[in-house]
């Protein structure tokens, strides 16, 4: 499972978290290693885009959370804290580490890992963090329903168009045409425990205010307001914290002026 580019081989690796799960993840590029981590209905493959304008710079390693991709399936109920082992037991193999990147729920998981263990994030960057004070939750057995009756892509849809996914019309087209677009449906049964992690977060936003890592908080001018709204809060409460607003680009943002943020900052 191997592909080429001007940046090396694409390499894969596992390891496993702390109740035992098997994580697995993906490797390309030579230099400081930025590790990534995907949004929730994603794999390590939806960031391979960004990957491929960063491993120029960087030595990227693109997490499959647990229950995506070729991760397995989790071995203890949907907690935070399983998720931020994982990133962890991937940092510790891999480090040390030069930066942690997530995107949307990824970026969550990226947050709450720097916030668990700081000493294994030197710095931090986030794009557009879904946190429960802002972002309309579906109800889980609306969830689980939807899952039983098999109904995965309108699920899909639903998460990703209706609000809760902060993406505009023209944006879900957009997504429906990508090649990956069979895989995220594929993956409707992991919103269920990404939004029990995401109602389980404390509603408090002032215990980031302990993080000191240097984080860079990243959003789309065209995105959501709820989205908008959760930057602006993590701005105001993280002590270290950079904004940089992306023109034009919403929730599915575009690789290459991502890409740029990540390797300036």
């Amino acid at each position: 499972m191997a592909t080429t580019s001007s940046h090396g081989w694409l390499r894969g690796g596992s390891v496993r978290s702390a109740d035992g799960t098997e994580i697995t993840y993906l490797v390309r590029g030579e230099g400081p290693v930025l590790v990534a981590v995907h949004g929730g209905l994603g794999t390590a493959l939806s960031l391979m885009p960004l990957a491929d304008h960063l491993t120029d710079r960087f030595t990227v390693a693109l997490i499959n959370l647990r229950g995506h991709g070729t991760s397995q399936r989790g071995l203890s109920p949907p907690h935070i804290d399983r998720y931020t082992e994982d990133v962890g037991a991937v940092i510790d193999t891999l480090g040390p580490i030069d930066a942690l990147f997530g995107y949307s729920f990824g970026a969550v998981v990226a947050l709450e890992t720097a916030l668990s263990a700081p000493d294994l994030v030197p710095r931090l960057a986030l794009y557009e963090p879904p946190l429960p004070i802002t972002y309309p939750i579906p109800d889980p057995e609306w969830i689980r329903g939807m899952l039983d009756a098999g109904r995965y892509e309108e699920l899909v849809l639903d998460a990703l168009g209706r609000g809760g996914g902060g993406l505009s019309p023209a944006e879900v087209a957009a997504a429906r045409d990508n090649p990956l677009w069979l895989a995220n449906v594929a993956h409707a049964p992991t919103l269920l425990p990404t939004m029990e992690v995401l109602s389980g977060l404390p509603a408090d936003l002032r215990r980031y205010a302990t993080l000191h890592t240097p984080t860079t908080l990243v959003s789309g001018t065209a995105s959501a307001a709820f989205l908008h709204q959760a930057i602006d809060l993590l701005t105001h409460e993280l002590p270290h914290a950079t904004l940089v607003q992306l023109t034009g680009q919403g929730h599915h943002v575009a690789p290459e002026p991502l890409a740029e943020v990540l390797k300036t900052q």
